[in-house]
């Protein structure tokens, strides 16, 4: 992520006339915000860290232009796997739409939950995300505030509801608060998020013992050394509800290192502790994903 606004343009396409084309790839893409300003992929999808959403948009288009980006991310806990893909546009740097898919495999657990050996567990999240007032690079201490929507379905309804949820659909609405502090090289993020998703949405939406929506916070704090342009290390935490008397969650955490290579590569790698899983305690490991776009 770099401490300083790019200043270099990209060249523009023009037509016969010399004038620039409107629909050539640069002028649709021009990729003129500063590197790090895209924000990471999170595991639902939208920009942001790895478990926190930002109020990031995400790719690299200015105000008069689009951005894009794509991600695959690899979560190894003590007995589950979770592979992520999923893509994202941000539109004028005002809009993002987001799109994720969840492959959560349970393995040799599986079969000792009762559900089978190898059990996969599939959730889809579509978001929105829109973008109120001031920039994550501003230079004014006025952070970058937005808001977003996340609609998720879980396409397993007979274990969804064995195991205690109400619903295999859900929705979460969140207002994230971002800001960078270049010169002491300090990333800082605030986010509240209204939810029902239980293990965010990977075993449906409310239960048992709850099935009303109540605030959680996330936080990110990020730390960019001023002797490895492009590097960010930091630390996330995200606080869960508690919707089942099956299986109660935990808050998360994890400890990130994230590196921008340019803006169209990045490579993150965390180590995550999300406690309890299914009946399951002691849920750590690593977590990794790769970043691609413009």
């Amino acid at each position: 992520m770099s401490l300083h606004p790019a200043t270099e343009q990209p060249a523009s396409a023009e037509d016969g006339a010399g004038q620039p084309d409107p629909l050539s790839f640069n002028a649709l893409f021009d990729g003129q915000r500063t590197l790090g300003t895209s924000g990471l992929s999170s595991l639902e999808g939208s920009s942001g860290g790895g478990i926190a959403s930002w109020a990031t948009i995400g790719g690299y288009g200015s105000k008069k232009s689009m951005g894009m980006a794509f991600h695959y991310s690899y979560v190894n806990v003590t007995n589950y796997t979770d592979q992520n893909v999923g893509a994202l546009m941000g539109f004028y740097d005002r809009v993002e739409l987001s799109y994720s898919h969840n492959f959560f495999q349970t393995g040799g657990t599986g079969a000792k939950l009762g559900i089978g050996r190898g059990y996969q567990f599939d959730l889809d999240t579509g978001g929105i995300k829109v973008r109120l007032f001031g920039h994550v690079l501003d230079k004014t201490l006025l952070p970058q505030v937005s808001v977003g929507a996340m609609y998720k379905h879980d396409g397993d309804a007979k274990v969804i509801h064995a195991v205690g949820s109400k619903h295999i659909d859900g929705a979460d609405v969140y207002v994230a608060v971002t800001k960078l502090f270049p010169k002491i090289g300090i990333l800082v993020d605030t986010t509240l998020r209204l939810t029902k998703g239980n293990q965010w949405g990977i075993l449906g939406f409310g239960g048992d013992r709850n099935d009303n929506y109540y605030p959680q916070f996330e936080g990110s704090l990020g730390y960019l050394p001023s002797f490895i342009p492009g590097l960010v290390v930091g630390v996330e935490y995200r606080t869960k509800p508690r919707n089942q008397n099956f299986t109660p969650e935990s808050n998360w955490f994890d400890v990130y290192a994230s590196y921008f290579v340019n803006k169209h590569l990045n490579i993150t790698a965390a180590y995550v502790s999300l406690g309890t899983i299914a009946t399951y305690r002691t849920q750590t490991g690593a977590y990794f994903s790769l970043q691609t776009g413009f």
